[in-house]
């Protein structure tokens, strides 16, 4: 049978300002386990998450600690829910999966496998293979990837979809554009392009990162944003409940695409409107499958899936850019496309033809 993983839900860890070198103070982060630094851990590990009657407001990390819950009872040979060092030993854990909706800067995540790295026995067991340390999120920013992905221990970072921005989501005048106009609504917001200037453009049923321009969320100086106070509850309205419509509405923009709404119909069709959307990403600068992932809106692995396909037909370079022949098949896309665009979508089912001439 294989080996289990352990699953903990992303939490704030413990730090304490320490004095470095030249008397600079820095924040120092303590082992996950508390005394374990040296020496063999052993215990029951750390108390799951308490509410603070202070303030009752339940974020991302109960309702993926719930979800956790959930996946244990599933598979309970396979999954241990926030396993201390007595468990983690006695099941002898292959992994130790870090669980979070969503990385923006990173550096959350980062302090949370340093929290990990900084117990002995578990740096012991990694330098003798038997525990790996991994990250599995539903979407982050670039940054945020790079910054987890830079710890020492090097682990494993999984993402479904890799998270629009205001760097990846347009680009020139238009990206001008779009920060002058974050910047200047709601006025004199401290961070106007959101935390760490990550300019995340996401939002989850639970709520919306502070990454996010405040020009979506914040209420300040009167401003009405889409996201009120983050919360995602009342802006469902103004968003597609239908994928297909979705792509066919980033296919119009993208690729100005008559006939995309037929080729989403047909399964075979629709990857090639999908490799057609990779194509264009790559032209407008993207250089890796998460910067695919974010202008397209594709999940990442069918990105790599298309960029594996499209390097072995010579469309793309292994580095990600499009050769002579992936521009001459883009540009054949583009020669096909009508001057006024008219696709299906939900408010609008029918085509009516706009012109008529004799045979």
């Amino acid at each position: 049978m294989d080996r289990p993983i352990a699953l903990y839900a992303e939490r704030e860890v413990e730090t304490r300002d320490t004095e470095g070198d030249y008397g600079l103070e820095y924040s120092e982060v303590l082992p996950f386990f508390p005394g374990t630094e040296e020496g063999r851990a052993a215990g029951v590990g750390v108390p799951p998450i308490v509410i603070d009657p202070k303030d009752q407001e339940v974020g991302s990390e109960g309702l993926i600690a719930n979800f956790i819950t959930g996946y244990q009872r599933l598979h309970r040979d396979l999954v241990i829910s926030h396993p201390g060092p007595d468990k983690l030993r006695e099941q002898r854990a292959s992994h130790i999966v870090i669980v979070t909706d969503f990385i923006g800067s990173g550096q959350r995540v980062w302090e949370m496998i340093e929290a990990f790295w900084r117990v002995a026995t578990i740096r012991s067991w990694n330098s003798y293979g038997r525990i790996r340390l991994a990250v599995v999120a539903y979407s982050g920013t670039e940054a945020g990837l790079d910054r987890v992905r830079s710890h020492r221990s090097q682990p494993s970072v999984r993402v479904v979809h890799a998270c629009p921005t205001l760097w990846s989501s347009f680009v020139g005048q238009e990206q001008k554009d779009v920060v002058a106009l974050c910047q200047a609504h709601p006025k004199k917001h401290q961070t106007p392009l959101g935390y760490g200037n990550g300019g995340a453009l996401i939002a989850f049923g639970h709520g919306m990162p502070n990454n996010a321009p405040p020009v979506l969320h914040s209420r300040k100086g009167g401003w009405i944003p889409l996201f009120v106070n983050r919360s995602a509850l009342a802006a469902d309205q103004q968003f597609p409940a239908d994928d297909a419509d979705a792509l066919v509405e980033r296919a119009r923009s993208m690729l100005r695409l008559r006939a995309a709404k037929r080729f989403l119909n047909d399964p075979l069709k629709r990857r090639w409107v999908e490799t057609m959307l990779v194509l264009a990403a790559l032209l407008d600068g993207a250089r890796s499958a998460a910067a695919a992932s974010a202008r397209t809106r594709l999940p990442i692995a069918d990105v790599e899936q298309i960029l594996v396909f499209t390097e072995i037909a010579h469309w793309t370079s292994p580095r990600h850019t499009l050769t002579a022949l992936g521009r001459r098949e883009l540009r054949r896309l583009q020669l096909r496309r009508a001057r006024t665009v008219v696709l299906p979508s939900t408010e609008q089912p029918y085509y009516y033809p706009t012109q008529l001439r004799a045979r």
